[in-house]
């Protein structure tokens, strides 16, 4: 199903897309690992208030790839709330994936809340300096609550 979710994707087919990944979530489910997936997301609230990082639960199956992959057809498809919601996760699974962490990032920008996208962005910059989307996305979340600060401070 995550196969025939990346050839959607490709195909810019966003929705069928989301319907794969997400049939794959769902088989994923069923899986022995689960006990331990589902223990890191009652750990959650804590990890948000502490700041130090969990370690990745080792998965069966990529869970972290597939909901980064989701989010990232959410973000095309306008679905914020929801990229959001599967960056975060992937996050969440996997700390160190750049990409659930930058599709987070991006989720928090196209929500306009750019004041919370600014550390993700640049969290997601400090393990992938070079490159280059991250660099524009931040600058970018950057200008824009500049910005947004500038109409405050006006209006």
């Amino acid at each position: 199903q995550k196969l025939r979710g990346n050839e959607s994707f490709g195909a810019g087919e966003y929705a069928q897309a989301v319907l794969y990944y997400t049939l794959a979530l769902d088989t994923a489910t069923k899986l022995p690992d689960m006990l331990a997936i589902t223990a890191r997301k009652q750990q959650t609230t804590a990890w948000k208030r502490n700041s130090s990082k969990p370690e990745p639960v080792t998965q069966l199956f990529p869970r972290h790839v597939t909901l980064s992959n989701r989010s990232a057809c959410f973000l095309k498809l306008g679905h914020h709330e929801k990229a959001l919601a599967d960056g975060t996760e992937a996050e969440l699974l996997n700390p160190d994936y750049v990409k659930g962490i930058f599709r987070r990032g991006l989720a928090l920008h196209a929500m306009k809340e750019y004041q919370e996208a600014i550390p993700v962005l640049a969290r997601a910059l400090a393990i992938e300096p070079k490159n280059k989307q991250i660099k524009q996305a931040l600058q970018f979340a950057e200008v824009r609550m500049q910005q947004e600060y500038r109409k405050r401070m006006e209006g």
